[in-house]
């Protein structure tokens, strides 16, 4: 290729994804505007964390009772923006961090080796996704955990030395982590899949040798240095207030003992698919009972969190049969093509989503087939969505909660439209 074509590639690149991040900037702001009262509507108690951090009070949802409930990255940002300028700079900070993730969707796509023609497609995909346009006006984890999110998985593919990468990835895995802690099953995935490829060596037998490059080593240890050094903090802090050195939160026993119990299974999985507000009302109390028959104080959340994990696994591994079918439920949430029919939500929007969702997937699908090479050689990018619907095929499961890996499903639905499905770089699956 000439200089002079190059040139005339440059000046047409910067033009399309500045369209792009014009239309996604567009969307999420008419979202704000329109539903800006939903930012401070309080739906998981960040805003009541954020408002007692302000108030001097420290990290709590109720005055002079620390929590661990939830994790703290976001609850600082939102603290952040209210204390400069309100909920208006909520708002613009979400709009900024929901623009800047199609950026990243773009520029993972041509780390992936994509045609800026494919990465165009993912970036615009990312932009007038329902799911993320959505959120972006609400005071919730997605926007952030999403930007965080993709930009580790940027980070992850970038060129450069390897120490120093490892240490970046390392720091943004971290960030991720503080904001949602399921990440954490994508760093388990993902580190046993890296030890696998480190420790082999490609001879001609295909054997696996117990060699480890002293280069790859030091990448390894720097990166769980970077998420150490990252996530000390939250775990020192809760180590003090709790005596116990908490890297996620206190909730998990509590989402893992929602989807897993014989009222959820009579009622939702054997039943209509919906769990009654009164149901779920009872089985609240019913386990709020339980707890204090137990001896456990409804101020010791590390406590309800162990004893709510342990009833869980019990629950499992006494009905795995049953445990089956709820995982093949939350499977089915995960990756729901829209949401339930809803008063607050028009009949006719809800099928235009589901439609925009199942040609999403289906050309996804597509891609995955015809771009195996590309996903083979960048494996972080389809870990990372394997990862999530795995936990969230155990945990408590939604849509919203494929959000942070809607990056990823664009990409692998603009691989449909690649021409070349083994672009140049790329032999056989591998750089």
């Amino acid at each position: 290729m000439s200089r002079d074509d190059d040139d005339e590639n440059n000046t047409i690149r910067v033009p399309v994804i500045a369209w792009i991040l014009l239309i996604a900037g567009v969307f999420r702001v008419t979202a704000v505007a329109f539903l800006f009262e939903n930012l401070q509507v309080d739906r998981d108690a960040y805003l009541a964390i954020a408002q007692n951090l302000l108030d001097g009070n420290g990290y709590c949802s109720t005055v002079n009772q620390p929590t661990a409930f939830r994790p703290p990255l976001y609850p600082l940002l939102v603290a952040s923006c209210i204390h400069l300028g309100g909920f208006v700079l909520l708002g613009a900070a979400q709009v900024v961090l929901g623009t800047a993730t199609v950026w990243l969707t773009w520029l993972l796509a041509i780390r992936c080796r994509l045609s800026r023609r494919t990465a165009a497609i993912a970036a615009t995909l990312v932009a007038a996704d329902p799911l993320l346009v959505q959120y972006t006006a609400q005071a919730m984890t997605e926007t952030l955990a999403t930007f965080l999110v993709t930009m580790m998985l940027v980070a992850t593919l970038s060129s450069g030395k390897e120490i120093a990468k490892g240490g970046v990835v390392g720091v943004l895995f971290g960030l991720a982590a503080l904001c949602r802690p399921s990440i954490w099953a994508f760093g388990t995935l993902a580190g046993a899949v890296w030890v696998v490829e480190t420790l082999r060596t490609r001879s001609s037998n295909g054997a696996f040798s117990p060699r480890v490059s002293s280069r790859h080593a030091k990448t390894g240890a720097m990166c769980i240095f970077a998420v150490a050094i990252t996530v000390s903090p939250w775990a020192i802090r809760n180590s003090v207030v709790f005596d116990r050195p908490i890297l996620m939160t206190t909730h998990g026993g509590y989402t893992l003992m929602l989807g897993n119990n014989e009222t959820f299974f009579n009622e939702v999985v054997s039943g209509d698919a919906t769990w009654s507000a009164s149901s779920l009302s009872d089985w609240q109390s019913e386990d709020e009972r339980h707890l204090s028959g137990v001896g456990i104080a409804e101020t010791d959340e590390v406590s309800r969190d162990v004893e709510r994990s342990r009833m869980a696994k019990q629950w499992i591994l006494s009905n795995p049969a049953k445990f089956i079918q709820t995982s093949l439920l939350r499977f089915q949430r995960f990756w729901a093509l829209g949401p339930s029919v809803s008063t607050d939500v028009p009949s006719w929007l809800i099928q235009c989503i589901r439609s925009y969702y199942l040609c999403t997937f289906a050309l996804a699908m597509i891609g995955l087939v015809r771009c195996r090479g590309i996903w083979l050689a960048h494996w972080t990018v389809p870990t990372a969505v394997l990862a999530l619907t795995l936990v969230h095929s155990v945990y408590w499961s939604n849509a919203r909660m494929r959000s942070v890996i809607v990056p990823v499903i664009s990409l692998a639905t603009a691989a449909a439209f690649q021409r070349s499905s083994n672009p140049k770089g790329l032999s056989n699956g591998v750089e």
